[in-house]
């Protein structure tokens, strides 16, 4: 896709030439689109893909910023939904799988760590906060729903035992149904809600920690580490064993 700026600049000069030159835009227009490219998309993305700072896309679609140049609306009415990077996906079915995981006594802290995520991110899934996820975190909690659907989380302190009792109180007042209450035929159907209650479920075993692998993945590339993600990265050698 061309650069918005270079077209804009080439389609302001012969504008100007002809004397029809028009600076400002309509912002209500220029809000809509963009409203339309976040359902898919984040603000990074959409800031990214137009050149345009993040902020600036922000103000545009929540109307703070009441004029719009020509060449910032260009540039944001120039991109699609489908050239925006990462893709992804509708959220309900995510929420579902991750509430339900609750309701067998996961806790968000657990289900994060499991996915490699952060809470910032994770919770606001559950809540219901969120329309859309990235298509590689909805694989991966799909990937943890199917090790984790049918397990129950470790009890093996008192701590766990809290952890998993707090959850299950969770599920409980929001009536969240267990994995098992769950139709995987409609699942992921924008708008599915599931018909089941929530009911206590014994499960067929305990839950592994890391079923995904995120944390043996962390382990191995620790943050701040420049070599290739594929890469086991070793700590560095004492200096007297190197001499």
């Amino acid at each position: 896709m061309e650069n918005p700026h270079l077209a804009y600049n080439r389609n302001r000069a012969r504008q100007i030439a002809h004397g029809t030159w028009q600076p400002w835009a309509d912002p209500a227009h220029v809000r809509g689109h963009v409203h339309r490219l976040l359902k898919t998309a984040t603000f990074q993305a959409v800031a990214g893909a137009a050149c345009l700072g993040e902020k600036t896309v922000w103000e545009i679609a929540y109307g703070t910023r009441p004029v719009i140049t020509t060449g910032t609306a260009q540039a944001l009415l120039a991109i699609q939904p489908a050239g925006l990077q990462p893709p992804r996906a509708d959220a309900n079915g995510a929420m579902w799988r991750l509430r339900s995981l609750i309701a067998m006594g996961h806790t968000t802290a657990r289900i994060t760590a499991a996915l490699g995520s952060a809470s910032h991110i994770i919770e606001p899934l559950i809540r219901g906060d969120r329309a859309t996820l990235t298509t590689g975190l909805h694989e991966d909690i799909g990937r943890l729903f199917d090790a984790w659907w049918d397990k129950r989380p470790p009890r093996r302190t008192p701590a766990e035992k809290s952890a998993a009792c707090r959850a299950l109180q969770r599920a409980a007042v929001h009536n969240w149904p267990c994995p098992a209450a769950l139709d995987e035929d409609d699942l992921d159907t924008p708008g599915y809600k599931p018909a089941g209650r929530w009911r206590y479920a014994r499960g067929t075993g305990i839950a592994a920690d890391d079923p995904l692998g995120k944390t043996t993945t962390r382990n191995q590339n620790p943050a701040g580490c420049t070599r290739h993600p594929n890469q086991v990265c070793r700590p560095a050698e004492p200096r007297e064993a190197r001499r």
